[in-house]
């Protein structure tokens, strides 16, 4: 007959031996679990904040100078608003790759271990990595508007407040870093008035209202040096503003804008490309020299409005406002200059005109009905060449 031996004693010796074995190893583990979820916060915050700088490189905020610095404040201001706790962040280090368009940041960081602290393990080091890529896409970019008779009363508020807002979509508070982004204006009515630029476009410093060329350089961007312009006896008071980053004097000058006389569009359209033109560079302040047709990583972007029919002109040899536009446009495009349109409230024979003008009739023209209409137009245009920059 087998004997049976009770073995529950000696199981509950074995258990009470392995218990903070047990207790431990648990312990461990859980220090390693919020390890990996501190890693993963600050993973997370390292993306977000790589995607910021990015945007702030793409749009012109900052330069590529300034990008180690500003991944630092902002991941900093950005983890402090997260749930992390018992981990000491010791280092964010940013690399800029300007020559593949790349920011690349590593943070250094250790959570506290609990349990670990049992077997000599104190803190357990967490290391994320982070990358983005952007572009420094530069705009260089005229808007053509019309200050027309046709525009008085709550039309020439609508529009000051549909440019000032594509002036502040592109353009950061503090101006663009670098001049990634400049902004001419081209105001228009029965003419142009060419303010300070005068001399060199006419000869005489005191004959601000220009018309159009005939012969040499009636629709292409032709130096004055070479053809100067003819001048009539009157203008918009609203002068011409060659390119600039300055959001704030842009702005101020929008809203300086009044609205009188008839519709020499095509001047208007003229003016517009000569600011974004190489070839005019010896009249505009250093500052606002256009850069050379074809330079890598630029756009020029030409953004015509009017509420009217083209019915002013002063060469008739050359055609109709109307049929001028049309071949301005045709030798701005043919120098790559993207233009947008836009009709405001305009009649038919306006809205052909501009479908006509603009460089496609789906994604570069529109008919805004209303005010809000025109913002959201000025708003989609700015938001296109704004993406531009962030996809190209």
């Amino acid at each position: 007959m087998r004997l049976r031996h009770d073995q529950s004693g000696a199981t509950a010796i074995l258990f009470a031996v392995l218990l903070p074995v047990l207790a431990l190893v648990v312990g461990i583990a859980i220090d390693f679990g919020r390890a990996s979820k501190e890693r993963a916060v600050a993973g997370a915050t390292l993306d977000a904040t790589l995607l910021a700088v990015g945007r702030d490189l793409s749009i012109g905020a900052i330069s590529e100078d300034d990008a180690p610095a500003r991944v630092s404040a902002v991941f900093n201001e950005l983890i402090a608003e997260t749930s992390l706790a018992g981990t000491t962040i010791n280092s964010v280090t940013t690399t800029v790759n300007q020559a593949a368009g790349r920011v690349d940041a590593t943070v250094e960081g250790a959570t506290e271990a609990a349990f670990g602290g049992l077997v000599g393990i104190s803190s357990i080091d967490i290391h994320v990595n982070a990358s983005v890529n952007y572009n420094t896409l530069t705009v260089e970019l005229a808007m053509v508007l019309d200050v027309t008779g046709s525009m008085s009363g709550s039309k020439i508020a609508d529009l000051k407040t549909a440019a000032k807002d594509l002036v502040n979509i592109l353009l950061p508070i503090n101006g663009s870093a670098e001049g990634k982004v400049r902004i001419a204006l081209a105001p228009y009515s029965n003419s142009v008035n060419v303010g300070d630029y005068a001399e060199a476009v006419t000869g005489s410093a005191s004959a601000l209202c220009v018309t159009e060329r005939g012969g040499t350089g009636d629709f292409d961007d032709t130096a004055p040096s070479v053809a100067q312009f003819p001048t009539t006896y009157s203008c918009p008071s609203v002068k011409i503003t060659p390119l600039s980053g300055d959001r704030s004097a842009l702005t101020t000058q929008i809203d300086s804008y009044g609205a009188s006389g008839s519709t020499a569009g095509h001047i208007g359209i003229g003016w517009g490309w000569y600011m974004l033109s190489p070839d005019w560079n010896s009249v505009w302040p250093v500052a606002s020299r256009p850069a050379a047709y074809g330079t890598k990583d630029l756009i020029k972007v030409l953004v015509v409005m009017t509420d009217g029919e083209f019915n002013t002109w002063y060469v008739n040899g050359n055609g109709n406002s109307s049929s001028q536009a049309k071949k301005i446009c045709k030798q701005a495009k043919k120098e790559d200059v993207i233009i947008y349109t836009v009709a405001f409230q305009a009649p038919t024979s306006a809205q052909n005109l501009l479908k006509k003008c603009a460089t496609s009739s789906d994604e570069h023209y529109f008919n805004a009905t209303t005010g809000t209409a025109l913002k959201d137009a000025f708003e989609a245009i700015a938001i296109q060449i704004r993406n531009l920059r962030l996809s190209s």
